[in-house]
């Protein structure tokens, strides 16, 4: 047995009014309406085209406030309300029949049916078991899973009604709800009508045919804005009390639950808009996906290119601080004092010296056969070899033996002896001249990768023990340079002090300079640094123009889906729902461009690397993940301004949009 409903009113209005100010002047489309209604009735209001009943319907739906006077839902005054206040009014209470359904064409019945569920945060499971049974119940179970342009138009009324009740629909409003079907339809949709009504639902037709009003027990006329008549309820017509279903679930795990399909439906949607879309969805993409690459390209070339650079001059010039003989301050005529092995024993006592090299060094003419040639010849000691980065190719090292015993052994590095030796010609074990002298070839070397160039070609050098080097070819010890090599994590300003500190006590004045190529090392350094910067920020401006694109496509959406902006709003969507749906699509658009900006980028590295050996271009995954969370980011900055537009729309200008 049914329990009669409450006569307690649940809709009034109190001298309402509402107007719209035109270019043409002010237009009120409501005057002094005072309308009561209570819980179980079934009423048309009916008037003429112009009479005001959209605007009526569109008040007492909560899609539009009044401009003066007073309408209460269930006791409380909506005037006070905000936006997201007013979506939970129609999320809870109303459930909306327009004449065009109002169906998103890209969805299937069934989620169609579901959408003011997930603004109510209902979970998936119940949410799609609610939306097929009220699909059943209305004669649709085997269309689903069909589109909306897959169905007749009493089909998709049909959805449109399940989609009322999803969230109980304790209020129907109907507009026009037979005018765009054919009259059997419309026979079907008034049954469905009266029978919502005796289940207790409030039921509100908005029409003009009167044949329709009639099928309602209250009929409320409409003219010129005004009521201009009102059966009022009969006395003998009962009025059953609505049963409201059960309310989804409260608290942080509902609206958790109401975020993650609020983030699901935006995702669909967002891949959904890019398929309707393909070519703008990809000339937009393209956008960022050429920024993308260019960043991400450049910065691996500069990286690329930045290694090089290091490995070029690394060895050569990081951790060396060079020191000569000879200093502005001395007294004309005055002449500096050459190195001595104090000097170098000093140095080499100074926290934070590694090594100091003697740098011994002249040019001789070298001899083997009837070929000669000027090279470079340098006493050296193991350190020293060991300092400037060497490494053996055949042979082996000068050792602490061949300077004891002043050995007349020589090594070479690869250019010189290209010069005495054709190719294929052992060179070890052969006697070369320097100068006068004979001198066996022990060992090639060559500089590793912290030199300047991995095959000498800059330079021909000799190398040869030190003791030899001052007994046997320059007849002195003192030394006319010496190269102090910092040890690792030293500090080259703080260790030139100290030697200069040093050598000042030793030599009785400064009469040397010090030139620090650790300094200019990291001058070097900072200005690559600095290009690469510059050049990313070059590339950057690329990703500023895709954003400005993805921004502009964007503003054309929420243009073109402002209807669905509107059917979302009369559900039950918040502001904020509405908002991170567009931004949703903003970010995929970006992320997806990102990924294939990425992708040309990875592809573009590995293809240079197979057609050159000279720059070794790595795109790190980091620099990959950090291009991909910018290009999100894009998508953040440049969809916020589209998405707040479309949040801000007035459900019913959206609604009217076709």
């Amino acid at each position: 047995m049914s329990l009669a409903a409450s006569d307690t009113p649940l809709l009034e209005l109190h001298g309402v009014g509402r107007r719209y100010d035109t270019g043409g002047g002010t237009v009120h489309a409501l005057r002094g309406v005072d309308l009561s209604i209570l819980p179980g009735e079934m009423l048309a209001i009916m008037g003429a085209s112009g009479s005001g009943k959209s605007t009526l319907m569109n008040l007492l739906g909560c899609l539009d406030v009044p401009s003066e006077g007073h309408y209460q839902v269930a006791g409380r005054d909506v005037a006070a309300f905000d936006a997201d206040e007013l979506a939970a009014l129609r999320r809870e209470r109303f459930g909306f029949i327009f004449q065009r359904y109002h169906l998103l064409a890209h969805q299937q019945a069934v989620a169609n049916v579901e959408m003011p569920a997930i603004y109510a945060g209902l979970d998936g499971p119940r949410r799609r078991s609610r939306a097929q049974a009220l699909l059943q119940r209305l004669g649709l179970g085997e269309r689903m899973e069909h589109r909306p342009n897959e169905m007749s138009g009493g089909q998709q009324q049909r959805v449109s009604i399940a989609r009322a009740l999803m969230n109980g629909g304790e209020i129907i409003l109907a507009d026009e709800p037979t005018g765009a079907l054919d009259s059997a339809s419309g026979r079907e949709m008034m049954a469905v009508l009266k029978e919502l009504h005796a289940r207790g639902h409030t039921v509100i037709l908005v029409t003009h045919d009167a044949q329709v009003a009639a099928h309602a027990p209250r009929v409320v006329e409409l003219s010129d804005g005004r009521i201009v008549g009102d059966t009022g309820w009969p006395t003998d017509q009962p009025r059953t009390a609505f049963a409201a279903p059960e309310p989804p679930a409260t608290g942080a795990m509902a609206a958790l639950r109401r975020r993650m399909a609020q983030l699901t439906d935006g995702l669909a949607m967002a891949l959904d808009s890019l398929r309707g879309h393909r070519l703008r969805s990809a000339l937009s993409m393209l956008g960022i996906s050429i920024g993308i690459t260019a960043v991400v390209s450049i910065v691996a070339l500069s990286d690329a290119a930045r290694a090089v650079v290091d490995a070029k001059l690394r060895g050569f010039l990081s951790g060396r601080i060079m020191v000569f003989p000879g200093h502005h301050g001395l007294p004309t005529g005055v002449e500096p004092q050459l190195f001595k092995l104090r000097d170098v024993e000093a140095l080499r006592a100074i926290p934070g010296v590694r090594n100091v090299a003697e740098n011994l060094e002249r040019d001789h003419t070298a001899r083997h056969g009837n070929r000669s040639a000027q090279m470079t010849v340098r006493g050296v000691t193991r350190g020293d070899l060991d300092a400037e980065g060497l490494q053996l190719v055949e042979g082996r090292w000068l050792g602490a033996l061949d300077a004891e015993q002043r050995a007349s052994h020589v090594l070479m590095v690869p250019k010189s002896r290209d010069r005495f030796f054709p190719a294929g010609t052992k060179a070890v074990g052969q006697t070369i001249f320097i100068g006068p002298l004979p001198f066996t070839i022990v060992g090639i070397v060559t500089r590793g990768g912290g030199s300047i160039d991995t095959n000498d070609s800059w330079r021909d050098m000799l190398y040869v023990p030190t003791t030899t080097y001052t007994d046997k070819l320059s007849g002195r010890s003192e030394m006319q340079q010496l190269s102090i090599y910092l040890a690792e994590g030293a500090d080259g300003a703080q260790v030139q002090a100290q030697a200069r500190q040093v050598l000042k006590v030793l030599h009785g004045q400064e009469d040397f300079n010090f030139f620090s190529l650790d300094a200019e090392f990291r001058k070097i350094e900072q200005t690559t640094l600095v290009l690469k910067l510059v050049l990313s920020a070059i590339a950057g401006i690329s990703l500023l123009v895709g954003g400005v694109g993805v921004m502009n496509i964007m503003l054309v959406a929420v243009s073109e889906r402002t209807p669905e902006i509107g059917i979302r709003m009369a559900v039950g969507a918040r502001r904020s729902d509405v908002q991170i749906q567009f931004l949703i699509e903003a970010v995929v658009l970006c992320a997806a461009g990102g990924l294939v900006g990425v992708a040309i980028s990875w592809l573009a590295a590995t293809a240079a690397n197979a057609a050159q050996n000279q720059l070794h271009i790595v795109v790190a995954w980091a620099a990959l993940g950090v291009a991909f969370g910018v290009s999100s980011a894009i998508g953040i900055v440049f969809g916020f301004m589209p998405a707040r537009q479309a949040s801000r729309l007035s459900p019913v200008q959206a609604l009217a949009r076709e």
